[in-house]
């Protein structure tokens, strides 16, 4: 699971004390909304929000509560203007644009992520320290910079976010370097526990642990 690093002491009294699981869980509801709203629903009741998720109606109420009220008893929620709300909250109701560091075999992949753009996250520049792939483009026609240019090119394109799919012992190098070019939203996919100072947002996804996650359970099915 990604892990938050440290807490935005920029942010305002009311999202400080939002907890972060919660944050979490409104992604969750946004994606089962689009699902309702793709199967011609209108309206949508938390049992029904709770019937295609792992949270109790009550739980979800709990979390809705935080930004205010929103549906009606007896008749749910308006499945249309609770996403559009949910999305306002998440901040992807406006493009955010976002740097690649890594055009490995993870930061392909990444660019061949179709979901990114769906949710309003656009990688528009890539960084790498290969020269041989400096000054070129990504099959998906995103070009790829030297890292010395992260600054001036975070800078021009307006980059609020980067996500790192580096290698490990380039990862605290390459945060950085990030850090240092004003970028305060980082998504770190290397397989090490990176550490950054506030107000620079941090999380860390380390597909080894989430693999380690299910092992467990295969190990340990028979004394269940």
């Amino acid at each position: 699971m990604a892990q938050h690093v440290n807490s935005d002491p920029t942010a305002s009294p009311e999202s400080k004390r939002v907890p972060g699981v919660t944050v979490e869980r409104l992604s969750i509801y946004s994606r089962v909304l689009a699902v309702l709203e793709k199967e011609g629903r209108d309206t949508a009741s938390s049992s029904l929000l709770a019937e295609r998720t792992p949270f109790t109606a009550a739980q979800i109420r709990r979390d809705l509560t935080w930004f205010g009220q929103f549906g009606t008893r007896g008749k749910g929620y308006p499945i249309a203007e609770l996403r559009q709300k949910l999305n306002e909250i998440l901040g992807v109701n406006v493009p955010r644009r976002v740097a690649l560091i890594g055009v490995g075999n993870l930061g392909s992949a990444l660019l061949g992520y179709t979901g990114f753009g769906e949710h309003n996250f656009q990688i528009v520049a890539a960084f790498d320290a290969e020269p041989k792939k400096v000054g070129t483009k990504t099959p998906q026609g995103i070009p790829i910079y030297a890292m010395r240019d992260l600054l001036r090119v975070v800078n021009a394109a307006e980059i609020e976010i980067a996500i790192l799919a580096v290698p490990v012992e380039a990862a605290q190098k390459a945060l950085d370097a990030v850090i240092e070019a004003g970028i305060r939203a980082v998504l770190n996919f290397a397989p090490a526990p990176l550490n950054a100072a506030p107000p620079v947002r941090l999380r860390n996804v380390d597909l080894s642990i989430e693999l380690e996650g299910l092992t467990y359970y295969l190990a340990h099915e028979s004394e269940s």
